[in-house]
């Protein structure tokens, strides 16, 4: 399945997912001018050198979810003669991956809010923190295109 355009746009949707790994969702700003920066993967206390604080497991496993998951909807092999099983399994797989999608926004909010209102800090979102609503823009569009193979195969038969 890897001529078709939906494997672009769940590429694009793995790509949206997987630079949540390298840069910070938000950033905390403690009133003693302390600064952290929170990471899908962890927290860390920006300034000269960074310094780690924390892990952040719940959203470090739901991110790994997500990036495979859209790269697993890839590269599925069609194992029958029919293809349409397998346009089928990426069809769910997709509708799957945007629930964890929406879980992880759910998740970050919340996780961020909670933070800074043990710390008293004041909060704003990054670029990051977006990231997951493109993935699910993406994959989207990756359903749209499976949907349209799905109705171009069933007219197909009836051709036949």
């Amino acid at each position: 399945m890897i001529q078709r355009i939906q494997s672009i746009f769940l590429l694009c949707a793995a790509v949206a997912t997987g630079l949540m790994f390298v840069m910070p969702a938000a950033t905390l700003t403690v009133p003693g001018e302390q600064v952290y920066e929170y990471y899908t993967a962890k927290v860390i206390q920006a300034g000269g050198t960074p310094q780690f604080v924390a892990w952040n497991w719940a959203s470090l496993i739901l991110n790994i979810l997500m990036t495979a998951l859209s790269v697993i909807t890839i590269f599925l092999k069609k194992k029958e003669k029919s293809v349409r099983p397998t346009l089928l399994l990426q069809l769910r797989m997709c509708f799957v991956n945007i629930v964890l999608m929406l879980g992880m926004i759910a998740l970050l909010w919340l996780q961020v809010r909670q933070v800074a209102g043990a710390v008293h800090a004041t909060w704003t979102a990054d670029t990051a923190f977006i990231f997951p609503t493109v993935g699910i823009i993406f994959t989207w569009l990756a359903i749209r295109s499976i949907v349209k193979d799905l109705t171009l195969l069933k007219s197909y038969d009836r051709v036949r």
